[in-house]
C-alpha cells in the first residue's frame, strides 16, 4: 500500500501519494527576441504528488479531475 504523505500547499498541509513516473520527453522552448536575443525555458518535473481523502482515497476537483501536486524548476538560458 502507498505510504500518505504530508505537502505543503499554502499555508495548509494535505495529505498525498508521491507518484513514480518516467520521464516521456523534456524539451526546450525557445523565443527569439526582436532584438535578436535568445531565450530559452525548460520545465523539470521533480516530484508529482497525487492528493488523497481523509480515507486515503484519490481526491479530485469539481470537474472530475485527479487532484495533483507538481514540484517542478525552471531553466532559464538567454543569449545575444
Amino acid at each position: 500500500m502507498p505510504r500518505i504523505v504530508k505537502v505543503k500547499v499554502d499555508n495548509q498541509e494535505v495529505d498525498a501519494i508521491e507518484q513514480q513516473f518516467e520521464i516521456g520527453r523534456e524539451e526546450w522552448n525557445e523565443y527569439k527576441l526582436l532584438d535578436g536575443g535568445v531565450v530559452r525555458l525548460k520545465t523539470t518535473v521533480q516530484r508529482i504528488y497525487r492528493l488523497v481523502d481523509s480515507e486515503g482515497r484519490p481526491a479530485y476537483d469539481e470537474q472530475g479531475d485527479p487532484n495533483v501536486i507538481v514540484r517542478h524548476k525552471s531553466d532559464v538560458v538567454a543569449s545575444d
